[in-house]
């Protein structure tokens, strides 16, 4: 692999924060949308506690079947992740900072 292709991969692209920021996004609605158990957090310092809602299994099963009907509807690629790995890993990497 040539260093001045793995650079250049490193550069998020808009289409890769676009694709981050939809996928934020869609973890945000639908945690707060899907059901799921409430389950306590750990004690706060003053005694109090955090519920939070269970639901990753029904987001991530969510998730996967409307990326199938996208896919099968050509709207979304079903590489997109693989076409831009790299992209997405450093752009994943700036938003953490930010």
């Amino acid at each position: 692999m040539d260093l001045g292709f793995l650079l250049q991969a490193l550069i998020p692209s808009w289409n890769s924060v676009a694709v981050l920021l939809i996928f934020f996004a869609y973890l945000a609605i639908a945690g707060s949308i899907l059901p799921g158990k409430l389950v306590p957090g750990a004690t706060l310092q003053d005694g109090s506690r955090l519920y939070y809602r269970c639901n990753g299994l029904r987001a991530l099963i969510l998730l996967v079947g409307l990326l199938g009907i996208g896919s099968k509807m050509n709207f979304v690629s079903p590489t997109v992740i693989s076409d831009r790995g790299l992209e997405l890993l450093s752009a994943t990497f700036i938003f953490s900072f930010l």
